[in-house]
């Protein structure tokens, strides 16, 4: 579908036509689930957010300016709301209290797990970091991070190995020094 038969669906739908939503929500959902999955690569969380993302589009109907660019607005907005639970979900990082013990022994409370474990994560690589969230945090296997970074399974095996040594490595460093 061309810019223009969006256009053309987009002004109906604001005069009320709710099947023209459906023929926009039709011919826009493809590259809008996309936007949203490579930046938080989860398909279930990508559907949610899709749904946010139509939602926010309805809302904000008002502020477009059909200038033959509703695609390239609508992907903006699923961007940005990926964007704002990806980076949400980041400060939320809360690993399981058993992963924190093996990688940082016991502590007093659980707010000192999350910083010393921030800490601890500041020092890995951007890919070997990405690698230990999503496999301790998430739950991913790592055949799915594997197809997800589209890598070998065999060097996301070896990356997160290599993450883990130098956690524990750093961890203990860190608690020899106190």
């Amino acid at each position: 579908m061309n810019n223009k038969d969006l256009e053309k669906d987009l002004k109906a739908f604001k005069k009320g036509d709710e099947s023209a939503f459906d023929r926009l929500y039709e011919n826009t959902k493809t590259p809008v689930y996309y936007t949203i999955l490579t930046i938080v690569k989860d398909e279930s969380l990508a559907e949610d957010l899709m749904q946010d993302t139509y939602i926010k589009m309805i809302n904000q109907l008002d502020k477009y300016k059909q200038k033959g660019q509703f695609l390239a607005w609508l992907k903006t907005i699923a961007r940005n709301t990926a964007l704002n639970e990806f980076n949400r979900r980041k400060r939320e990082v809360s690993v399981d209290t058993s992963e924190d013990e093996m990688l940082l022994g016991s502590t007093s409370s659980s707010q000192e797990n999350r910083y010393e474990v921030q800490e601890l994560l500041k020092h890995l690589r951007e890919d070997e970091k990405e690698i230990v969230i999503r496999h301790i945090v998430y739950g991913e296997t790592h055949k799915v991070i594997a197809q997800s970074l589209d890598k070998p399974l065999g060097t996301v095996l070896w990356a997160y190995r290599n993450a883990l040594k130098k956690l524990k490595k750093l961890g203990g460093d860190h608690y020899e020094n106190q």
